[in-house]
């Protein structure tokens, strides 16, 4: 009679091998969803880029994605040690959004719509693909896109308009107030000046309104403040600042050339050296940024509890020794 022995672990080995998925079955996965997308979104993708390239208020849209691909890479390792699991909720919203897209791309045809479900779509894919645990880690690089999505033109002359006003009004004031001799008057975003016995006027135009800056500082404002190890109230005051830093500096730009032409140089506030004096206006941003940081690290200090102090009961700290008892005896 012959007795055969099985080792039970080399039983339970298969089960186990069946039960875990390969990592490349979600490469395949995700490469053939992310085919798919780009197809879908092809005309809307188009779109987008060709504003960022002819419309200089949203050139900085070529800078958000690679941001967006910086920041993901920097939750590599967070990545590594979260584990993916399809969820079902995900393949809900990514039809949903697509569904979203199809209607405003052939029943009413809107833009805005459309750029907004493409961000909501690769976040759903996320979620499908890897569920809640990843989604938590790489939220905000797909949030971040939203930055390069043009806003329509309607809602942006509205916003402008305001901006304009108030830059015409400050800049007025600056030089009536530095410029000896200078009557200035203000008409909406028309400026009158007359100096010396020379009339001139400055018009505050929509490309001076301060928008581009306005949301080229935004999106510097948030990388600045999900970069920072700060706490969350110090990264929302950051992100609050953007709006008044972009007046400030559209302010200094448009006062700036109001000088220029007054003292006769029209040609150095025009053209190239116009351009370049927008540029500028980036490390004041950035000093600005950083005065705010230095600012609440100086003036908000979290206290710490002293890790020197001894830890237990007073009484066992501070009773004698035993050697201390037999002196005292």
């Amino acid at each position: 009679m012959t007795v055969v022995r099985t080792d039970s672990s080399s039983m339970h080995a298969p089960s186990t091998a069946v039960g875990r998925t390969p990592i490349w079955t979600h490469g395949i996965r995700a490469g053939v969803l992310a085919l798919l997308v780009v197809l879908a979104y092809w005309p809307e993708l188009h779109r987008i880029v060709d504003k960022w390239r002819t419309d200089g208020d949203w050139s900085h849209g070529w800078l958000v994605p690679l941001f967006s691909l910086y920041f993901l890479h920097l939750q590599r390792e967070r990545l590594a040690r979260v584990r993916s699991q399809t969820s079902w909720l995900g393949l809900i919203v990514l039809v949903s959004s697509l569904g979203v897209y199809l209607w405003h791309l052939f029943i009413t045809p809107m833009g805005y719509p459309r750029s907004l479900s493409l961000v909501a779509t690769i976040g759903a894919m996320v979620l499908f693909l890897g569920g809640r645990q990843v989604l938590r880690v790489v939220w905000f690089p797909i949030v971040f896109l939203l930055f390069a999505v043009p806003i329509p033109d309607g809602v942006y002359v509205d916003l402008t308009m305001p901006l304009r006003t108030l830059a015409s009004l400050v800049s007025a004031f600056l030089l009536g107030s530095f410029i000896p001799d200078l009557h200035v008057d203000t008409s909406g975003v028309v400026i009158d000046y007359v100096y010396r016995g020379a009339s001139g006027q400055l018009n505050v135009e929509e490309a001076c309104s301060g928008m581009r800056l306005m949301m080229a500082f935004i999106t510097l404002g948030a990388a600045m403040a999900y970069l920072g190890d700060r706490p969350l109230w110090q990264r929302i005051v950051m992100l609050v600042c953007c709006v008044p830093i972009a007046v400030f500096c559209n302010v200094i730009r448009v006062s700036t050339t109001g000088f220029l032409h007054v003292f006769g140089h029209r040609d150095w506030a025009e053209g190239t050296t116009h351009e370049l004096l927008g540029l500028a206006m980036l490390p004041v941003a950035l000093g600005l940024f950083a005065l705010i940081g230095y600012t609440m690290d100086h003036l908000f200090v979290e206290e710490t509890e002293d890790e020197d102090e001894p830890q237990g009961r007073p009484d066992v700290a501070t009773a004698p020794s035993a050697s201390d008892r037999g002196s005292q005896t």
